[in-house]
């Protein structure tokens, strides 16, 4: 006999990979900024680029992984 999981956990696997992957943005932003200081203007401009590309790519990920809104649960 196998165990079954709910329908919905799927979705809460991804709110709960949504929240993660906001987190290491968070992080990433931030330390990409306290290194901004000790980097060549051409160095900044490619973390600029390699941040928004990676802004780009969460954010296709949270369209995959987050429920619609009207499933969403607000706090």
């Amino acid at each position: 006999m196998t165990a079954r999981l709910p329908a919905d956990a799927g979705r809460s696997l991804g709110r709960l990979v949504v929240a993660v992957l906001e987190l290491l943005q968070d992080v990433i932003e931030r330390q990409a900024i306290r290194r901004m200081a000790s980097l060549s203007a051409e160095e900044v401009e490619r973390l600029g680029l390699a941040l928004i590309a990676v802004r780009l790519q969460f954010a296709e990920l949270r369209a995959v992984l987050e429920p619609p809104p009207d499933e969403r649960i607000v706090p």
